[in-house]
């Protein structure tokens, strides 16, 4: 006998998400959708034949389905239907909500987080590269859960830096969980970074390539996942301003950063402000204080920080339907903003420099972890085995060291697999 997962992941496979969902309103459950016959199919609206063909296909299905559970069951992936109660309750309200969701690694409540998504070009500048870790970095050290891709660009940066404030962090992916955005060893190592501090997102079965195409599906799902969207930095053609849009269509409110107006990298983000689609914002205490009183889980806003004046509050996210929201009116101003100067990101020396750097002041640039790696370094080259024995520190915490150390510029990779570093420390 069938398991009722067995029939949503054969829904969810057979037919596009728009298709499938017709074919589930038509007869109310997978179940009965699947022991239907060719006559059956014939009558529900819209689907195209090679669509019903597929439906009609059930060994060819059938078979694709227990490779797609084996395969979660190898890789220690989790499945979640609809009907589940684990189904993540805002993805009920948008337009089109994936059947099925895929997750590897650490379960998280997203319904208890205020969750971020995070959005910016993939050829960002390095003002948007270093705002994206930045932000997010931040916001995870305030209790926020960053929501993200894994393309190069902004979303690397904003796992990084989340990544660097300790997790966790949430990444979206248009493939299988198991199918690195490029096929690299750095990526397929940043997966099992991610995977080990937070969780990696799929609405596709493990194997699935990565598909341009499926981010006009997998778009809407990172905004309904979360509660604030955030769009880094973005050119006047990009795939973040359709971002921004779904999040518009989903009632959530958008922010983003003001950038250099000659900047083309960010001529999409500014339009947003100059449009009024989108709240500036200057830092991660200014993004999530209008939240604060909804979710528990942030930390207190940093004695430290500035006082910024209250923004204006936030849409609410779509009341609970299953009908598509309409767009609500885009804001047309922004309350004003303290002034608060830009945080540059601290500058550490290079080899070249005759000063050490003392890691006992700068535990807010470099983990334990980091620390021991490049005071492991400071004898010469070596490998992760030798950096492992040396310090003591388990491989895997090594590896993912080495990974944001690299990713920084502090450490280089030489053939080998042996490491090195230009910084003089102490």
């Amino acid at each position: 006998m069938l398991s009722v997962t067995k029939f949503w992941v054969w829904l969810s496979t057979v037919c596009e998400p728009e298709a499938a969902w017709r074919v589930y309103r038509h007869f109310g459950s997978p179940e009965t959708a699947y022991f239907a016959d060719a006559d059956d199919y014939q009558a529900v609206e819209g689907l195209s034949a090679q669509q019903i063909a597929r439906l009609e296909d059930k060994s060819a299905a059938f078979h694709r389905v227990e490779q797609i559970l084996a395969d979660c069951d190898r890789l220690g992936a989790h499945i979640s239907t609809w009907q589940d109660a684990d189904y993540p309750e805002r993805l009920r309200n948008i337009y089109t909500p994936p059947m099925v969701l895929y997750f590897l690694g650490k379960p998280l409540r997203l319904e208890e987080e205020c969750a971020v998504a995070m959005a910016g070009s993939r050829r960002c500048s390095a003002y948007g590269r270093s705002m994206a870790e930045k932000f997010s970095h931040d916001l995870t050290q305030q209790g926020a859960l960053v929501v993200t891709g894994m393309a190069s660009g902004c979303d690397e940066a904003a796992l990084i830096g989340a990544m660097r404030a300790g997790g966790p962090v949430a990444a979206l992916l248009p493939g299988g969980v198991d199918v690195p955005f490029e096929d690299s060893a750095y990526y397929r190592q940043l997966y099992r970074d991610v995977a080990s501090l937070g969780t990696l997102i799929s609405t596709y079965p493990p194997g699935t390539d990565n598909d341009h195409a499926h981010f006009r599906f997998r778009n809407p799902v990172l905004t309904g996942l979360s509660v604030i969207t955030l769009c880094i930095e973005a050119p006047a053609r990009s795939g973040v301003l359709q971002v921004a849009a779904c999040a518009q269509e989903q009632q959530r409110t958008v922010y983003t950063i003001p950038a250099n107006l000659t900047s083309a990298s960010a001529a999409g983000t500014n339009a947003l402000l100059c449009g009024g689609l989108a709240l500036p914002v200057l830092s991660a205490e200014d993004l999530l204080l209008p939240y604060r009183e909804s979710y528990v889980r942030l930390n207190p806003i940093p004695s430290a920080a500035p006082n910024p004046k209250t923004p204006p509050k936030p849409a609410a996210p779509a009341p609970e339907k299953r009908e598509a929201p309409s767009t609500p009116e885009a804001a047309k101003t922004a309350a004003p903003r303290a002034e608060v100067p830009p945080v540059a990101e601290k500058k550490v020396d290079s080899g070249e420099n005759s000063d050490y750097i003392d890691l006992r002041k700068s535990r807010s640039t470099f983990t334990d972890d980091e620390q021991a790696v490049l005071l492991a370094l400071q004898s010469g080259e070596k490998s992760a085995e030798e950096l492992t024995a040396e310090t003591g520190v388990p491989s895997s915490r090594i590896l993912a060291a080495l990974t944001l150390l690299t990713l920084r510029g502090h450490v280089e990779e030489l053939s080998g697999a042996r490491f090195k570093t230009g910084l003089r420390v102490k």
